[in-house]
């Protein structure tokens, strides 16, 4: 899935020029026509970066930058603000409020283009660590089991551990059936391999064709897997994983939804797994490291 640009200004002629030109370079846009729309629609659909307008009724920019910033599920977004006032005193303002890049108008396709890939350059790296509070070096060769609400965006999360793992120069490996949210969202990306999760997987093979540096699997999703077979065969298949998995090297994160189970299937589940992310409403809503 490409990287999802969200464009929160009211110049109907400014919008649609940032929104084709991205959308000329492969960028999926949504558009707001002002501060209360833009965080609506950050919340809802967590895009990968905002270009802000700063002078709009309303709301203003510099408020909505704030707002952005503010929210633990919102923080880690970059924000580049955009304005007709290309004054130091205005580039100062918006530091102050939280934003990462600063670009004036009018603005040319290529010192657009150039802003965007610069702050998404810059936080891909990070941007999994940041949303879960933590260093990397806190992460690695951590097995997870990542528990999420399907109501949610969770696949936002997903994607930037992947993302993540390509800038930093990491092998990523996603196991999962055909169809699934997931796999939608990270089948067209670059240096992800995917691989068909089939009952009869053999995840030896995978960490064997692996055999050097930082390994970081996704398994999507053991409730698919519960629903197929038993809950004791899923049960099984996880601890033995998780013993090939011993080495520190691998870093892996096991989807599933609880509400989907019953409450001893995922008891079971959790006594398997020293370290857990939970993703609800509100973006990460607890964090387990052990």
């Amino acid at each position: 899935m490409p990287d999802k640009i969200l464009i929160v200004d009211d110049e109907p002629d400014i919008r649609g020029a940032a929104k084709m030109i991205l959308e000329g370079e492969g960028f999926l846009v949504t558009i707001a026509t002002n501060g209360d729309e833009g965080i609506q629609k950050a919340e809802k659909e967590i895009p990968d970066l905002v270009l802000l307008d700063l002078v709009m009724p309303g709301k203003s920019g510099l408020e909505t930058c704030v707002i952005l910033k503010s929210k633990p599920k919102l923080k880690h977004i970059p924000v580049v603000t955009f304005s007709v006032l290309g004054r130091d005193v205005d580039r100062k303002l918006t530091q102050d409020a939280g934003a990462d890049g600063y670009l004036v108008k009018p603005f040319t396709p290529d010192g657009i283009t150039s802003a965007v890939n610069q702050q998404l350059d810059l936080s891909r790296p990070k941007k999994f660590y940041e949303q879960l509070g933590v260093e990397a070096s806190e992460i690695k060769g951590k097995k997870f089991l990542f528990e999420f609400d399907p109501f949610t965006p969770y696949e936002r999360l997903i994607r930037d551990f992947a993302m993540g793992s390509i800038a930093n120069k990491e092998a990523i490996v996603v196991l999962s059936p055909s169809g699934t949210t997931v796999r939608k969202t990270l089948e067209n990306e670059k240096n992800v391999k995917i691989i068909d999760l089939t009952p009869d997987i053999m995840m030896s093979s995978i960490i064997s064709e692996n055999p050097k540096g930082p390994l970081n699997l996704i398994y999507d999703s053991l409730t698919d897997l519960i629903l197929s077979t038993q809950p004791q065969s899923a049960y099984l298949f996880v601890r033995n994983s998780l013993k090939l998995m011993s080495d520190t090297r691998i870093t892996s994160l096991f989807l599933l939804n609880p509400s989907a189970h019953e409450e001893k299937d995922v008891y079971g589940l959790r006594g398997l797994f020293s370290s857990r992310i939970v993703y609800g409403k509100e973006g990460v809503r607890s964090l387990k490291l052990t």
